[in-house]
């Protein structure tokens, strides 16, 4: 069943990231599939953080002693990687042009209109990188050590066959993978893969409709992201791919050529 529409103040505070984690997800996924709205909350998330911007040397400062008995509150652990974090695919997350750096005042609205432009299956990608990436006891549904049955379960969900790519040679290992809603009930796929480090890529799959692979489809990769969480799309007949990481551009670019090998 569908989500209606947030009020103002639930809105407000998943700009915030005030909202509970299960909340922050239905939220993220209805403005992924309403646009305009998307745009709108961008554009608030924006400012939010160009007035953190400019007092980003005091915000960075250590809270003085006489302070912290003001600072006893419950922890944030929750609140930032799961109800902000799922906004990085309106905000920074995407990277379009939201640099807080040199913009003029009308820039937002045509940078919340690249964002509105996305395909739908990349913004949904975009804000399930960012609600399970950070995520320690539930990144996936079903692990690794389940391979053949996430790859069958997936499959028959999605009604193609899938694959997943091999990412040993590049340093990562697969972590598992989830179902997820897509558009109008659709189902997606998403892998998730991690180094030794800790850091984490998720290769989102998606089957869309002969007339959207043919209005959205790119013929080359399309970079959408400067942010936090970076990410490579690529349509390929009627699956839409999408790479998101917190990576640099060209070990984020080598990840998704090997990715865009294997599955051809």
């Amino acid at each position: 069943m569908s989500m209606n529409r947030p009020d103002e103040t639930t809105l407000h505070a998943w700009v915030d990231g005030e909202l509970a984690p299960e909340r922050a997800a239905e939220v993220a996924q209805w403005l992924s599939a309403h646009p305009d709205e998307a745009a709108r909350v961008a554009a608030l998330q924006a400012q939010c953080a160009g007035l953190r911007a400019l007092q980003a040397q005091v915000l960075d400062e250590p809270v003085p002693p006489r302070l912290r008995h003001a600072l006893r509150r419950p922890p944030l652990q929750w609140r930032w990687p799961h109800a902000l974090a799922a906004g990085v695919m309106l905000g920074l997350g995407l990277g379009l042009g939201y640099g807080l750096g040199g913009r003029e005042p009308g820039a937002l609205p045509a940078q919340a209109d690249a964002l509105a432009r996305l395909p739908v299956f990349v913004r949904e990608a975009a804000a399930a990188h960012a609600v399970y990436v950070p995520e320690q006891r539930h990144p996936v549904e079903v692990a690794a050590q389940q391979q053949a049955h996430l790859v069958q379960w997936l499959s028959k969900r999605l009604g193609v066959r899938l694959k997943v790519p091999v990412l040993d040679a590049q340093g990562f290992h697969l972590v598992g993978g989830r179902l997820l809603p897509g558009e109008a009930g659709q189902a997606r796929a998403q892998f998730m893969y991690q180094d030794p480090a800790g850091e984490r890529v998720t290769l989102y799959v998606s089957v869309l409709s002969r007339e959207d692979a043919a209005a959205e489809a790119p013929v080359a990769f399309q970079w959408t992201g400067d942010g936090s969480a970076r990410g490579f799309y690529w349509i390929d007949g009627h699956q839409g791919y999408a790479v998101s990481a917190a990576l640099p551009r060209e070990r984020l670019h080598a990840l998704a050529e090997a990715i865009y090998r294997q599955l051809g």
